[in-house]
Formats: C-alpha cells, structure tokens, sequence
C-alpha cells in the first residue's frame, strides 16, 4: 500500500506541475513503468514492465477508485483534492519547499501550501519561505514598496484595539478597491471592507464582534464613506453626507471642510428620483468636485491618495495581497508552528521592506 501511495505521490507531483488534471492511459503507464523501473529488484525487460504497469493500473484503479477513467483511455484523480493531497506529500517526502514556494502567487497551488503545512511535523522553514518569497514579489518596486510604507505610517495614526496587521490589512485593502463591487450598497460595501480584516482572523480574541465593533469606530467609517464618496459616482452624495453626519462629532475640521464641498452638490441626494438632475451634475462638475474632495481626505485624513499604478504593478500588488491572506490562512490552521516564527511573521506581514530589516 505505501509503494502505491508513492507511485500516486508521483504521478501527482508530474501531472498537477504540468497543470493536467485528465491523462492518457499510455501517460500513466509510462510514469508506473518508470517508478518500477527504480525499484529495487525491477525487472527492466520492456514487455514485463508495460504488463506490471497495467496491472498496477488496473489495481489503483479497481481496488482504491483515487484514479478513474473519464472516457476511453483517459483517467484523472477521482477528486482533484486527491490529487493535491499526493502532490502535497511529494513535496513534503523531499522537503522541497523552494520549489514550493515558487508557486506562491498561482491560484490553483493554495490547497497544496495548506496541505503540506499540516503534513510536516514543524512548518517553521516552510512559513519562513513562504514569507520571505511574498515579500519579494514587490521588493524591487519604489513606489509600490511606499505605498507600503503609506500603510504602515497610516496604520499607525489611528487608535483602535487592534492588532497592527490587521489595521494595515484594513488600510491596504481599503485602498486597492478590493470590494468596489459592494458599492451599490453602502452598508454592504462597509461589512466588505471590514472582510479584510477578518480575512486575517488574527486581530481579535474569540467571540468578540469585529464588524460590530468596527462599525462603532467612527473615524475608520467616516474614511470608508468618503473613499465611496471619492470613487462611486451612483452613491457618492449619500456617502459624502453618511461622512459628513459621523464627522460633525469626531472630527470637527474636516466637517467644516465637507460643508464648504456640500455646498456645490446643489441638495442632490443619492435617493432622489430626478437621475437625469445626478448625471448632469456629474458630467458638468463631478469631476472638479472629487479632486477637491481628494485633496480634502488627504489633507485632513491622509487617505485618497492617486496612486498611479500601472497594470503592471496592480497585478503585483494583487498577487502579494493573495500570497499573504494564503500565508495567514496556512498560519491559522492545523500546522505546527513555534510561537517565535509566528509572532514574526505576524509582526512583519504587509510591511514594507525597510521596516522589516529594521
């Protein structure tokens, strides 16, 4: 039974690394034929080996059901988890983890990571890679590593009852329009936001409310409301009044600034039935109206900032979001982990790279 678990350990690895999920049969053969090839004792005459790798075939097959014929002569792993399972143990047999790792940003490989990080008896080595590989993907790039740096310093400047990490994932995601899709509904949009967060599951102690308490801290919704004001034009009046509403009590200067900006929206109202009134205004001085909101939030709350990234350094930022929330996620589930290299990483995640060496 273990021979035949290596043997799917092997076929695993080859075909899950070629992105193949269906094989031909002749496929197969060959790779049992190699691994009976390598066998101690094997017999290394062609016609004995092609017959063992049939039978073995016909074995796996009949006998386990882990591999199954799809139509004639074309098999795959019954369930595509198995086949992430058996490439997992190939990886953790060789403790081959800079080959691993080298797959940190492609989607299809994250049940893979979290596979193998429960299957070893320390994930310490792994998780160190893991990290380190993330924080490469955007070590290179100046304005993306200060954008980071952004995060860091605006993380900093708020009082809430959270862990740093989770508030630069809130200000990170926060600012990549990562749930833009939300817009239609503000509050909606709000509990999105707070998502992020969660994402993490490393901020808070057990059963305590994170959205409840999250929506009680004014300061981080008002910033929430005005970057929907900034950026949605369908909801951007009832935002804007949402921030000018909770900033009236908690952030006096600003409230006077959104007063002077009220004033050009003429009353209109995200509710308003008169649409036609909306988009007119929109197209005739919207524009004007958002560089000056810009320069509001940025001035008072350091958020809005344009940061002018191209396609290039989106999907950058986007791949180094993902590898981290993969990194949290294998951090949180069943994997051994000393307590030094977990608060580590904890401490480091999203920061920029100056701040790490430092």
């Amino acid at each position: 039974m273990q021979g035949k678990k290596d043997l799917l350990s092997q076929i695993a690895l080859i075909t899950f690394e070629r992105g193949d999920y269906f094989f031909k049969r002749k496929e197969i053969e060959q790779y049992i034929s190699d691994y009976i090839h390598h066998l101690p004792d094997a017999q290394n005459n062609p016609e004995a080996l092609q017959l063992d790798s049939e039978a073995v075939l016909k074995s796996i097959e009949a006998q386990h059901g882990l591999l199954v014929e799809r139509a004639q002569n074309i098999y795959s792993f019954s369930h595509l988890t198995f086949q992430e399972y058996f490439t997992a143990k190939k990886f953790v047999e060789r403790a081959d983890w800079q080959n691993l790792v080298s797959h940190i940003t492609e989607y299809r490989w994250q049940e893979v990571f979290l596979l193998a990080v429960t299957m070893i008896k320390s994930a310490d080595e792994l998780l160190r890679l893991m990290k380190k590989k993330i924080d490469a993907l955007i070590a290179l790039d100046e304005k993306l590593q200060q954008f980071l740096i952004w995060v860091s310093q605006k993380s900093c400047s708020v009082e809430v009852p959270y862990k740093p990490v989770a508030v630069r994932a809130f200000y990170m995601g926060y600012d990549l329009d990562v749930f833009r899709v939300f817009a239609r509904d503000l509050d909606l949009n709000l509990d999105a936001q707070l998502d992020i967060v969660l994402a993490f599951k490393l901020e808070l102690p057990p059963n305590r409310d994170l959205k409840l308490e999250l929506k009680l801290d004014r300061n981080l919704a008002i910033e929430l409301y005005l970057d929907c004001a900034l950026g949605l034009s369908v909801v951007r009046t009832h935002a804007f009044y949402l921030a000018l509403d909770l900033a009236v009590d908690v952030a006096p200067e600003l409230a006077q600034a959104l007063e002077e900006l009220k004033g050009q929206l003429l009353g209109l109202n995200s509710d308003t039935e008169i649409k036609e009134i909306l988009k007119q205004w929109e197209e005739k001085k919207g524009q004007a109206w958002t560089e000056q909101l810009r320069a509001v939030m940025i001035k008072h709350r350091n958020i809005g900032h344009d940061w002018h990234f191209n396609e290039q350094q989106k999907e950058l930022l986007e791949q180094y979001y993902e590898a981290n929330m993969l990194l949290v996620d294998c951090l949180n589930s069943d994997c051994e982990v000393s307590c030094e290299v977990r608060q580590k990483i904890e401490d480091t995640l999203l920061l920029p790279i100056c701040e790490i060496k430092e």
